[in-house]
């Protein structure tokens, strides 16, 4: 090449080089100005809801199952089916023609055996429930014929050891003339698994999350329990899953204000439920689910009903001022029963009037009109009320029963009572509302002293008259001294020695005892098989739905620098879920942080709270990972689209060069 073509391919070449990059530097302002995509954005990870992800698995064993013919003489069975109940499995077989079965799961003992015998059919779908963990287990299938039964197969299977989550009791003390094939199961309030043990202490069942509040029986054999996912820290899930044992979900019900504590069937099979607002305060509402939609049709507010700066009990605070632990509805007196831990107040509202019935506690604090017109006059000897209580229900009889966990004893601080020398107790009450006079006619637990004393969660249960349930879930010491705040709210808490007593007393006498050295939220007697034990294919039903997420139009700071990434420390992450858009993020409390998600037509700005509220009453944890991870979430609900996503944290802005799709 000569000088003059070389210098002709600088000047032109080297022309054009600059002006490709003078382009494409227009085109990169142009994305970063505009809120056209960047290059380097990407789409933000998403994680399949549990429905989806159950109906993968049953999906995929029901194609292998169909693989071959399959017989009761060599029947399929496949282990844990829906990944969510690793000592149950499924049994699946055909006959030519309609047979009934019976499945003995053998037990270490023969009195630890569990049966079920199968309606006649010719498709059979057999949960098998009750196998022993990291045991070589012995499912015995028999055809029945008459009154014949026939060994037909004997199916061999293994299983895994337990995880960490799972705590093996200190103590059982019952026999299997008294407690038969039921378990004993508890719910988890210190991040374990729900988990259930024979009448020997064996693992018999359990569910491999974090399911947890109160597990309610419905009348069609299925189970009511929590779910997995937040609406709001550090409780308040997002809401119910109807689920067997086997883990299988049959209904997701959504509720805008999360679920917390409790909820009660009705005849009708509405659900009451236990949730929140967030209008500055929680867990003082209830609201009624039309079962089969989803849908609220009723709603009450207990702001409407009581003062909320009477009666304060020492946990009390201005954000969770009544803190509603449980719901009963009473069909003899058209009433719903709830239980406030924080005002040391059991409340009867009427159902069909929404008038206030009756409030029974200690009236010390309160008002003298409003204790004249709705609280009652204690009567007869031994009396003593009930402070910080769980668990209120009307029995058969009109009375009240409920776990009294005995918190200070009193509501004057001057006579509070110290842990050490109190109690926790279950306590049956006559209440005649005509002359609104109230008189104590059971209690036990008083008996058993400090080590029987729980200063949150726990319950009772009522199967007939002189045969209770009566559960200390929440004991704590630290350096030997009994706690008298939640375990977890102690500052030594990763060092206290922790306790759950769960008793069953029949005729006055101890028949049960399981003591297990964690804290459990609450017990509740069950057995794996009933005459209601079904099993069926299919999709989940997802009722329900969230809220649109508030936006704001506060002005800030939005300084913006080009390529400037969030810090680090921050720990950012950011998932979708199927209803909704998830930010996690380490947060000083004084931080001020925005959400923004824009594109070409819209943006959006979301405040992402930093600050904490003062929660005295730690029920339960369903969060893994560190409590210093601040999360915000954006519902389906009124938003479209695709987003790129921002942070203005103290008035920087920051890209995160992700996208968020939403349906």
């Amino acid at each position: 090449m000569n000088k003059a073509a070389l210098k002709k391919f600088f000047i032109e070449d080297n022309l054009l080089i600059i002006i490709d990059g003078f382009l494409i530097g227009l085109v990169l302002i142009g994305f970063l100005i505009f809120g056209l995509s960047d290059p380097k954005d990407t789409f933000t990870k998403t994680v399949d809801s549990y429905t989806n992800s159950q109906q993968s698995y049953e999906e995929s064993f029901i194609r292998r199952y169909q693989l071959d013919d399959y017989t009761k003489d060599e029947p399929y069975f496949v282990l844990n089916p829906y990944k969510m109940s690793p000592l149950s499995g499924l049994l699946m077989f055909e006959t030519e023609t309609e047979t009934s079965f019976k499945i003995v799961v053998v037990g270490k003992t023969a009195d630890a055996n569990i049966e079920f015998t199968t309606e006649s059919t010719k498709d059979h779908y057999i949960p098998v429930y009750g196998l022993y963990p990291e045991y070589l287990n012995m499912i015995e299938l028999y055809e029945i014929s008459g009154d014949i039964e026939t060994l037909v197969s004997t199916t061999v299977i293994y299983t895994p050891g337990l995880p960490k989550e799972i705590t093996f009791p200190t103590v059982i003390e019952t026999t299997h003339e008294y407690f038969g094939d039921d378990l004993m199961m508890l719910m988890p309030a210190l991040g374990s698994y729900p988990v259930a043990y024979d009448y020997n202490g064996d693992v018999r069942w359990y569910l491999s999350s974090k399911l947890t509040w109160a597990p309610v029986m419905l009348e069609n054999g299925h189970l009511l329990l929590g779910t997995d996912r937040l609406v709001a820290d550090p409780y308040y899930t997002t809401g119910l899953y109807e689920i067997d044992y086997l883990g299988k979900v049959y209904a997701e019900y959504t509720l805008p204000g999360g679920y917390h504590h409790d909820v009660f069937e009705m005849s009708n099979g509405n659900l009451l439920v236990g949730t929140s607002d967030f209008d500055g305060t929680v867990e003082d509402v209830v609201v009624e689910l039309e079962r089969t939609s989803g849908d609220i049709i009723n709603t009450w507010d207990i702001e409407d009903y009581l003062p909320e700066l009477d009666g304060m009990a020492e946990m009390w605070t201005s954000f969770d001022w009544f803190h509603n632990n449980s719901i009963f509805y009473d069909e003899s007196t058209d009433s719903i029963i709830l239980s406030g831990r924080h005002q040391d107040a059991v409340i009867s509202i009427d159902y069909s009037t929404n008038d206030l019935n009756w409030v029974l506690g200690d009236p010390e604090n309160w008002g003298t009109d409003f204790v004249d017109a709705y609280f009652f006059t204690s009567i007869g000897d031994n009396f003593e009320w009930q402070y910080a209580q769980h668990s209120a229900i009307a029995l058969d009889n009109g009375n009240i029963f409920l776990f009294d966990n005995g918190n200070n004893r009193s509501k004057l601080r001057e006579s509070d009572v110290l842990a050490e020398d109190n109690y926790s107790r279950g306590v049956i009450y006559d209440i005649d509302t005509t002359n609104m006079t109230i008189q104590q006619v059971y209690q036990f637990g008083k008996e058993l002293g400090s080590a029987f004393y729980s200063p949150y969660i726990s319950n009772v249960e009522y199967y007939a008259d002189d045969n209770y349930l009566i559960h200390s879930g929440g004991y704590g010491e630290v350096s030997g001294e009994t706690l008298n705040i939640p375990a977890p709210l102690s500052e030594d808490f990763q060092s206290a020695l922790l306790n759950s007593i769960t008793i069953e007393v029949l005729d006055g006498e101890e028949v049960y005892r399981l003591e297990v050295n964690s804290n459990f939220y609450r017990a509740k007697r069950i057995s794996l098989y009933t005459d209601l034990t079904t099993y069926d294919l299919g999709p989940a039903e997802i009722l329900g739905k969230f809220i649109v997420t508030e936006t704001t139009d506060e002005t800030f700071e939005d300084g913006f620098k080009f390529f400037d990434t969030v810090p680090p420390r921050y720990e950012v992450d950011l998932l979708k879920e199927e209803d909704r858009f998830v930010v996690n993020g380490v947060f000083d409390n004084t931080e001020i942080v925005y959400l923004i998600l824009e594109n070409s037509d819209n943006k959006y700005v979301y405040h992402i709270p930093t600050g904490s509220n003062t929660y005295t009453a730690m029920c339960t944890i369903v969060s893994d990972g560190d409590d210093s991870i601040v999360s915000f979430y954006v519902n389906e609900e009124g938003i479209s689209g695709t987003y790129k996503v921002y942070l203005n944290i103290d008035g920087h802005k920051f890209d995160l060069y992700k996208k968020v799709i939403f349906n």
